[in-house]
């Protein structure tokens, strides 16, 4: 029998404008009445800021069978296995002990079974709903029978498993076990414990078919936001440049907000929520670390290579467009011994060429490329460049800050040490904020480099969020919150479909653009999904076209370098339809024919009046 139970309580009252409610003190009631029906007799109760109100209005009198202890979680580490450790005591002092979430109702036949099971395994059990109507953002858990047995064990367990068998509903039963998983990490839940235990071969489902609570419904903002934005003098352009890109309504609501002082505990829950969000896009474990940095996707470039170059050794750059040749600049502003790969702007990069870089320089500690080289539309072999780097033990730093979002990447499987990103490109959120995700590997290499930045000193922005959740400097607040709707509408979509979705629409654009004579600078195989470098169309210049195509609300992009003009850029990056596509290919061949002097094409000038009547 257990006899134990951890009622999992923190967030409770953040429903109710961060008041205790009546309902999740109902809730937290009826979750103690199920324990004491199943035979728990000692209970922990861990609440944030309303632990004190929580208990007095929980009539504990009236459950004499039950001897509770409501918990004040305070700190900024307010994720659910945060608060499991401040109840650590009640795990250690039972064989097994149960792990609820107070604001989920339990099944009592459910409750009864878990309690009742695996009394002498290590590990833990965990409730696992197999219902189809399971909501968006759990979770997940993909199962494995085990042979001769009528266990069902977890073989993996995240919130963006593809093909899972069912989600975690909160609920699990637990040993001593957890607690050294989690006292791993800075600030965990109970699933990055519990993966862990995964991982060993220690977790087993206890499978339902029914998922027992409601969902709630978004609240609709889009209305509100666009009376806001009509009142606005500036003018609205559908913009088709690579960042900044056009937001959602919802995004936009999120700049809007309660005006929040950067070192209490609201903006360090506030950092909690997006690192997390931006650990599951970069597809990291629990182990990587996520850096938010106040400044464009160049400040975590440079805070980057700052941090890792250590003075007596080499960093070789790949470079074969405007953002490779930007990693070389930062090297030679700061004296860098620098091994420069260089191609030219549209030649694709030869895993092979930097193997032997690397043999040739075996003294290399870091290995700096573009993923996405936005200049030239080019995808570079960062998976392949990884696994050489993994094989010398050089670290590898990846620009994705024109790719996350839109190109698949995965710093686990591709053995990236360093990927730094921005918010407003593929992401969807504003300009103002960088992060990098940073592997457990690069730490022990960087901690004792004397620092060659103050503001972009990489340790510095690790020491505050781990020990506070915060940033050292004054960050763009509103910024961040914008960056964190963000990250939830992504997380919404899934990394699947936001990827078919750019594939799709670059596609599109592709096949509009070579129709009006418009074709692409390279024909690798290798061309990303969120950008078209093209050719000008024979006998119109830039300049003329660029205004031209404003003058209709639409706002395209030079080239940069070598390619200025004779070649512009049309990116699909942002929150976009596809009548804006399907529009701005009707604008552009317009303004072509107009500024050539010709008519339209009979095809497009049918396309065009369809356009007008719809």
């Amino acid at each position: 029998m257990v006899s134990h139970a951890v009622v999992l309580a923190t967030r409770l009252a953040l429903e109710s404008g961060n008041q205790l409610s009546a309902r999740a003190v109902t809730s937290v009631r009826q979750t103690l009445e199920d324990l004491a029906a199943v035979g728990v007799r000692e209970v922990a109760i861990v609440d944030g800021r309303h632990a004190e109100a929580l208990r007095d209005r929980l009539a504990l009198h009236e459950l004499p069978e039950l001897t509770v202890r409501v918990l004040a979680n305070l700190s900024w580490k307010n994720l659910s296995g945060s608060a499991l450790l401040v109840a650590r005591g009640w795990i250690e002092a039972s064989e097994k002990c149960l792990v609820v979430r107070g604001d989920r109702p339990l099944d009592l036949e459910l409750l009864r079974h878990l309690v009742g099971s695996g009394a002498s395994e290590d590990g833990a059990r965990i409730v696992v709903s197999t219902a189809s109507e399971a909501p968006l953002g759990e979770t997940r858990v993909i199962l494995a029978h085990e042979a001769d047995t009528d266990a069902v064990t977890v073989r993996d367990l995240g919130e963006d498993l593809v093909d899972a068998d069912g989600v975690f509903t909160g609920h699990a039963l637990v040993d001593r076990t957890i607690l050294e998983a989690l006292s791993q990490l800075p600030n965990p839940a109970l699933e990055h414990g519990l993966l862990a235990l995964v991982q060993a071969g220690r977790v087993v489902a206890v499978p339902t078919g029914s998922w027992p609570w409601s969902v709630r419904r978004k609240i609709e903002v889009e209305d509100k936001v666009t009376a806001l934005l009509e009142a606005k003098r500036h003018a609205h352009y559908v913009l088709l440049n690579p960042g900044p890109v056009n937001t959602t309504a919802n995004v936009k609501s999120a700049l809007v907000h309660h005006d929040v002082c950067h070192r209490d505990s609201t903006f360090s829950e506030l950092m909690v929520s997006l690192t997390g969000k931006l650990r599951r896009i970069y597809r990291g474990t629990p182990h990587h670390t996520v850096l938010p940095i106040t400044g464009s996707g160049t400040a975590a470039m440079e805070s980057a290579l700052v941090s890792t170059v250590p003075p007596d050794k080499k960093v070789l750059i790949v470079d074969n467009g405007a953002f490779g040749e930007r990693l070389v600049e930062v090297a030679r502003v700061h004296d860098m011994q620098l091994v420069h790969l260089k191609y030219e702007w549209g030649q694709l990069v030869s895993p092979a060429d930097v193997e032997r870089a690397l043999e040739a320089h075996p003294d290399i500690a870091v290995v700096a490329m573009i993923h996405h080289e936005t200049s030239v539309g080019l995808l570079n072999p960062v998976r392949e460049v990884g696994a050489l780097c993994r094989r010398r033990d050089a670290l590898l730093v990846v620009d994705a800050v024109s790719s996350l979002g839109a190109e698949e990447i995965d710093v686990v499987r591709d053995n990236i040490d360093i990927c730094y990103s921005s918010a407003n490109k593929c992401l969807h959120a504003v300009s103002g904020a960088s992060f990098m995700c940073v592997s457990p590997r690069v730490w022990p290499r960087v901690e004792k480099l004397r620092p060659k930045a103050y503001y972009l000193d990489m340790r510095r922005y690790r020491r505050y969020m781990d020990e506070l959740a915060q940033t050292p400097f004054t960050p763009a607040v509103s910024v961040y919150f914008a960056l964190d709707a963000a990250c939830s509408e992504f997380l919404a979509d899934g990394h699947a479909a936001r990827f078919e979705m750019y594939r799709t629409r670059n596609a599109r654009l592709r096949e509009g653009l070579a129709a009006l004579g418009m074709p692409s600078f390279t024909a690798t195989g290798r061309e990303s999904h969120s950008i078209v470098t093209c050719r000008l169309p024979e006998g119109v210049a830039y300049e003329p076209l660029y205004d031209a195509v404003k003058e209709r609300g639409i706002i395209v992009y030079g080239c940069k370098g070598v390619l200025a003009d004779r070649y512009l850029q049309i990116a699909n990056m942002g929150y976009l339809t596809d009548l804006d596509i399907e529009r701005f290919l009707i604008v552009l061949a317009e303004e072509i024919a107009r500024l050539r002097g010709t008519s339209l094409p009979a095809s497009l000038m049918r396309s065009s009046q369809k356009m007008m009547v719809g």
